[in-house]
């Protein structure tokens, strides 16, 4: 029998969705993307990649049947993605409580034990997951569970620290499937594109301590840093920053994707109706837009086929990522920059 409390089902999908309020899973899409589109690649250029299951990828036995890598490769993303954000916020209850009242803890609506059973957990599925690329990618998950726990219990305090960290944990993360990788123009696209969502995001929700000229000069030096660094392992590994079979002009593909990124985000910050949607407009479409980056580095390298699928996916992520956001405010409680 029907009662004023309503549906049996509601109670339960509260808790889904505050759940998926604590991991903040409607914004993981760049990070799948970003496996994704290595996995793929690499899988395109493995010669033996039609005979079977498994195969060499750096040194290490990996799946290479492509549904399977993608599988992995998602759950990887996801779990990493789940455990850092809910590590946040496991970490910053106190400071939850008296500013941010909205958040699944502060709020009561999850338990502190039950927030740390779930980074636990989503920790533990990530390196599942990396389990199915390799030994190498399950070092390289370990690496970045090891910096999401430096920025969220340190780095995040220091800002030009935390922005870089922010931008070596993209980085780090398009690795997981082969930290080899020759061409790492399209790591260092990310980590740059990280950077600076981090930093405008901070700046719009005036995040303490704040971005002072000290710190802006800090996370310059940082980039510029860790560019040369990249640069030079890509010229270790194949001679230059570009493979020298493809024109130079290719690249006009990744930089018109990186214009458009920079318009679509500067509009849409524009037109927020404060500060913190703002903030919260930037986090989302600076997450879809690693799709982008996706199909543009597919088009410059000469692979249409994926450039255009990898574009379709980004249509398919903006509605799922709009249809979560949404649906977190089914519940009742309001989303954070509201």
């Amino acid at each position: 029998m029907a009662t004023a409390r309503g549906p049996p089902m509601r109670p339960m999908f509260e808790r889904v969705m505050t759940t998926l309020q604590l991991t903040r899973i409607s914004v993981a899409f760049g990070a799948v993307s970003d496996l994704w589109f290595m996995i793929v690649l690499l899988w395109i250029l493995q010669e033996d990649s039609f005979d079977g299951v498994v195969v060499e990828w750096s040194g290490t036995t990996g799946l290479t049947w492509l549904p399977l890598a993608l599988v992995a490769g998602l759950v990887i993303a996801l779990g990493l993605f789940a455990y850092g954000a809910s590590l946040n916020d496991v970490l910053d209850v106190r400071r939850d409580a008296a500013f941010r009242l909205q958040r699944p803890i502060a709020t009561g609506r999850i338990a502190p034990g039950q927030a740390v059973v779930i980074t636990g957990c989503a920790l533990l599925t990530a390196m599942v997951g990396a389990m199915g690329l390799g030994t190498w990618s399950v070092w390289m998950t370990m690496l970045v569970a090891v910096m999401l726990l430096f920025y969220n219990a340190a780095g995040r305090y220091l800002p030009a620290v935390g922005i870089v960290t922010i931008g070596l944990v993209h980085a780090t993360h398009m690795l997981i499937p082969d930290p080899g990788f020759p061409v790492l123009l399209p790591i260092w696209l990310s980590m740059t594109h990280a950077m600076f969502v981090a930093l405008g995001i901070s700046l719009l929700e005036d995040k303490r301590p704040r971005i002072t000229r000290y710190a802006l000069v800090g996370i310059v030096a940082g980039w510029i840093f860790w560019s040369a660094v990249l640069g030079w392992l890509s010229w270790h590994r194949i001679g230059g920053l570009w493979p020298d079979r493809l024109p130079m002009w290719s690249l006009a593909w990744p930089a018109a994707a990186a214009l458009g990124g920079l318009l679509v985000l500067r509009w849409k910050q524009r037109t927020a109706r404060d500060r913190r949607a703002g903030a919260e407009k930037l986090r989302r479409y600076g997450a879809l837009w690693h799709c982008m980056y996706g199909s543009a580095w597919f088009a410059a390298l000469g692979m249409m086929l994926p450039a255009l699928c990898f574009g379709v996916l980004a249509i398919i992520g903006f509605v799922v990522m709009t249809v979560l956001r949404e649906a977190v405010g089914l519940t009742g409680r309001p989303l954070d920059f509201r």
